[in-house]
C-alpha cells in the first residue's frame, strides 16, 4: 500500500497530508478546499483493509505525527487499532472503522467522510470498547465546504456509530428525599458502578435537576457518590404519574468537542448534507453545538431529503451549547430513546416545519437553558421562544398529520405538559431556591419566560 501526493490547493498551510491510497507519494498540502469533488465519485465495491498501526502503509514506513492532515482515499479501508497523536485533519474517502480489540481516542480539528464512511460498532455487532473522539479547535474559523469546522462533516458520507447501551432513562421507584445516598428506580437493567446520571427535577424550580455518579447497584437499587440535595418525588397520585425520571448520561462512544469549549460556547457539530446517510446509536454527545451560529449543532440532518431508515436512537446528548437533534429538509428519520441533559435552546428541531414523516419517540428531555450570553426575558420573539425542549414546529407537520411521539420534556414539573409551546425559564430561580417544594403544592404557579404563552399561536419558520 502506498501513498499519493495532494491534489488540492488553497490558502491554508498545513504541516503535512498523508493520502493513503494508489500513487506514489505523500507531500505537503496548502489546503482543503475543492473537497466536494470526491464525494460524487463512487467508491470501488472492494477496499485494501489495513490497520493504522501497520509502518507500511504509510509513506516513509511512518504513521501519521502529531498536526498531520490525513487522507483516507477510496479504496482502502484503515483500521484504527491504535490511539494517534492530535491530528491536522482527517478526510475519508474511503473508510476508517475502529477496532473493538482495545480502547481507543482519536483527537483532530474535523472528520470530513467525503463520500467516505466512519464506523465505529454496527446494528448488527455494536462496538463494546471505550470510543473517544474529540473535536479540537488550534485553527479557528475554518470553513469546509460550507460546514464549517470543528464537526464530523458529511458529503455523500456513511457515519456508522453503535455503542452498547440502549436502557437509557428509567423512572423513580419511590420518593428520593434530600440528603438521600441511595435511590431505587423502576428499571436499572444494564447500569453499571462509575455511570453518570441525571434525576430530573420534580419541583417547579427546573434547576432541582442533580447529576450523579453510580458508586453501586443493587437490583434496581442505585448507590449515589454524594447525597441529594433536592427531594425528588416518586409516586403516582390521583392517577397521575409525577414520578421524577432518571436518565443515563454515560455511553461507551463519546464525540465531544474539547475543554476550550466550556468558555468559548463553541463545540462540535455532526453534520448530514444531501447523500449522506446517518445511523447512530448509543452515542454520547458532550459540549456540542456552536453558540449563536447557525447550522452547527450536536446532530443536525441537512436537507437530506428522503432519510428512510436513518436515525439517533439511545444516545445522550449533555452540556451542550445550540440544540441537540435538529431535522432540516428531512423526512422519515427517526429519534428515539434519548436522554438529553443541560442543554441551549430548542432541543429537539424541525427547522422549517415542512419535514414529513419523521418520528420522535421516547425522548428525554432535561433542563433546556436560555442561551448563556442572553438574558432569559430577551426582548425578541425569536428570543424569548428560544428554549422549549420540543417546539411548537414539531408538535405538527406542515401536512397536518401529527408525529408519532411520546417524548417527554422535564423543564419542570408542570413544564412537561408545555414540551411543545413553551416552558418555565430555567434561568430564573425562586428565592427560596433550595427548599424543596413538592409539585402537589395547590396554588402554586410556575415561574415562567416571555415565552410561555397561555394560548395557540401559529407556528413560523423562525422558530
Amino acid at each position: 500500500m502506498r501513498l499519493r501526493l495532494g491534489q488540492h490547493v488553497c490558502s491554508v498551510l498545513l504541516t503535512a497530508t498523508l493520502m493513503l491510497g494508489a500513487g506514489s507519494s505523500a507531500a505537503a498540502q496548502e489546503s482543503h478546499a475543492g473537497h466536494s469533488d470526491a464525494a460524487t465519485q463512487p467508491r470501488p465495491t472492494a477496499l485494501k483493509q489495513v490497520r493504522w498501526s501497520d509502518p507500511a502503509a504509510w509513506p516513509g514506513r511512518k504513521v501519521p505525527a502529531e498536526g498531520d492532515a490525513v487522507t483516507i482515499a477510496r479504496d482502502t479501508h484503515v483500521v484504527l487499532d491504535v490511539a494517534p497523536p492530535a491530528l491536522r485533519s482527517l478526510t475519508v474517502d474511503g473508510k476508517l472503522s475502529f477496532s473493538n480489540e482495545r480502547d481507543l481516542e482519536l483527537a483532530t480539528e474535523w472528520i470530513y467522510l467525503r463520500g467516505g464512511e466512519l464506523e465505529i460498532g454496527t446494528e448488527a455487532r455494536p462496538h463494546t470498547r471505550q470510543a473517544v473522539i474529540t473535536l479540537t479547535d488550534t485553527v479557528p474559523g475554518e470553513d469546509l465546504n460550507t460546514m464549517g469546522d470543528r464537526g464530523i462533516m458529511l458529503m455523500g458520507g456513511t457515519l456508522s456509530l453503535h455503542g452498547d447501551r440502549t436502557h437509557t432513562w428509567s423512572k423513580l421507584a419511590k420518593t428520593a428525599e434530600a440528603g438521600a445516598t441511595r435511590i431505587e428506580v423502576l428499571d436499572a437493567s444494564g447500569w453499571r458502578r462509575g455511570d453518570a446520571i441525571v434525576l430530573a427535577s420534580t419541583d417547579f424550580d427546573p434547576r432541582q435537576a442533580e447529576k450523579r455518579t453510580v458508586a453501586a447497584v443493587s437490583g434496581n437499587t442505585l448507590t449515589l457518590d454524594k447525597p441529594l440535595e433536592y427531594m425528588h418525588f416518586g409516586a403516582v397520585t390521583f392517577g397521575v404519574d409525577q414520578r421524577g425520571e432518571v436518565g443515563l448520561l454515560t455511553r461507551n462512544i463519546r464525540v465531544q468537542a474539547s475543554e476550550d469549549a466550556e468558555q468559548t460556547y463553541r463545540g462540535g457539530h455532526i453534520m448530514a448534507m444531501a447523500g449522506s446517510k446517518v445511523q447512530v446509536s448509543g452515542v454520547e454527545l458532550t459540549r456540542m453545538g456552536q453558540h449563536l451560529t447557525l447550522a452547527r449543532y450536536p446532530m443536525h440532518w441537512h436537507l437530506i431529503g428522503e432519510g428512510q431508515g436513518q436515525y439517533i436512537k439511545n444516545a445522550a446528548i449533555h452540556d451542550t451549547y445550540s440544540r441537540c437533534v435538529t431535522v432540516h429538509g428531512t423526512n422519515n428519520v427517526t429519534v428515539e430513546n434519548n436522554v438529553t441533559y443541560n442543554t441551549v435552546g430548542h432541543c429537539f428541531f424541525l427547522e422549517d416545519a415542512v419535514e414529513t414523516g419523521n418520528q420522535f419517540v421516547r425522548n428525554l428531555g432535561i433542563q433546556t437553558k436560555c442561551h448563556p450570553t442572553l438574558p432569559c426575558g430577551a426582548a425578541s420573539p425569536a428570543r424569548a421562544r428560544s428554549r422549549s425542549c420540543f417546539p411548537r414546529t414539531t408538535r405538527r407537520q406542515r401536512s397536518g398529520s401529527p408525529i408519532p411521539t411520546t417524548s417527554t420534556a422535564t423543564t419542570s414539573r408542570r413544564g412537561r405538559t408545555w414540551s411543545a409551546s413553551g416552558s418555565p425559564c430555567p434561568n430564573i430561580r425562586p428565592a427560596s431556591s433550595k427548599a424543596p417544594t413538592s409539585a402537589r403544592t395547590p396554588g402554586r404557579a410556575a415561574p415562567r419566560c416571555a415565552s410561555s404563552a397561555a394560548t395557540p399561536r401559529t407556528p413560523t419558520s423562525t422558530d
